[in-house]
């Protein structure tokens, strides 16, 4: 999977307004804005115009590695853009663009940061992808939705699962007549890399189940085509630190569905050994599964 591929609608805009390629601001220099940063940088169907953060010195830091300039505010950015001449290195306008020359947004910072973020893109007439989850309630998320659809913006949340070419696969065996049948079980490992710095856990860098299941609980719900019934969730701390401070940093979370599967989702923060996603449907014709993809096999 890979990250332009959640951008795509970015990169359509981009196309429709004669651009070679998107020009986009990055919200956020932290753990996330840094792999952001690295995958645009990285695919030349991106030009990274700028890092914006509150925290000025983070901005400035991420922004040197990538050669693009940094702001403090999202405000400060889009002025920059709107005001740089044709010839300048980061921004070139094109007179058929509308507001700016930028093309979008990503934002990478914590999710009560969101809505103000959002609303201004799309006053702007920029979009936006956004980490998910896209808010903290599902009236903020409808809502910013619909800001986004009346200044015909698109808003796209990472859930990236359903552009994975190795889920997709899946989705298809399952929703295929003659695929595995009926689903009756499933199990779904996520073990996430690079792991968490422990000043990010000990922080409140997001509780494991919100943070972390959003992903596989979003595309299992897409591949059975079905709702949750009931959940049961536990967890636990790999450390006596975060025992002590509340913070859990693996867990496993039973799911049952409407139509009778059953979803078992393990969870952790240490996969040290490099990300880890596999995901198994069994039903009453078969097995489809995903299994890691590795640089080097043998």
């Amino acid at each position: 999977m890979t990250f332009a591929s959640a951008t795509s609608k970015l990169l359509r805009h981009a196309q429709h307004q004669h651009h070679h390629h998107a020009r986009v601001l990055l919200v956020g220099s932290g753990r996330m804005g840094h792999i952001r940063a690295k995958a645009l940088f990285s695919n030349p169907r991106f030009e990274l115009c700028g890092v914006v953060d509150s925290n000025l010195e983070g901005a400035a830091k991420l922004g040197e590695i990538y050669r693009a300039p940094h702001y403090q505010s999202l405000s400060e950015a889009i002025d920059h853009a709107s005001s740089s001449s044709s010839s300048s290195s980061f921004f070139r306008t094109n007179s058929a663009s509308s507001p700016t020359p930028l093309d979008g947004i990503i934002i990478s910072t914590p999710t009560p940061t969101h809505e103000p973020l959002i609303a201004e893109a799309a006053h702007n007439g920029l979009s936006i992808f956004t980490e998910k989850p896209v808010d903290e309630t599902s009236t903020k998320i409808r809502r910013l939705f619909s800001i986004a659809h009346s200044h015909n913006v698109h808003l796209c949340c990472g859930f990236q699962r359903r552009f994975d070419h190795s889920y997709l696969s899946l989705y298809h065996q399952v929703n295929t007549h003659n695929g595995i049948g009926t689903p009756l079980t499933a199990s779904i490992f996520f073990g996430d890399h690079p792991v968490p710095s422990r000043q990010f856990l000990l922080q409140g860098g997001g509780n494991i189940i919100s943070d972390c299941s959003a992903h596989d609980v979003d595309y299992i719900r897409w591949v059975l085509q079905d709702e949750v019934e009931s959940v049961y969730a536990t967890g636990t701390s790999s450390d006596e630190e975060l025992k002590e401070r509340g913070v859990i940093d693996n867990a496993t979370m039973v799911m049952k569905f409407r139509r009778g599967t059953v979803v078992t989702l393990t969870l952790s923060r240490g996969a040290n050994y490099g990300y880890d996603q596999r995901c198994e449907v069994f039903g009453t014709h078969g097995l489809a599964s995903v299994k890691n993809q590795h640089e080097h096999s043998s």
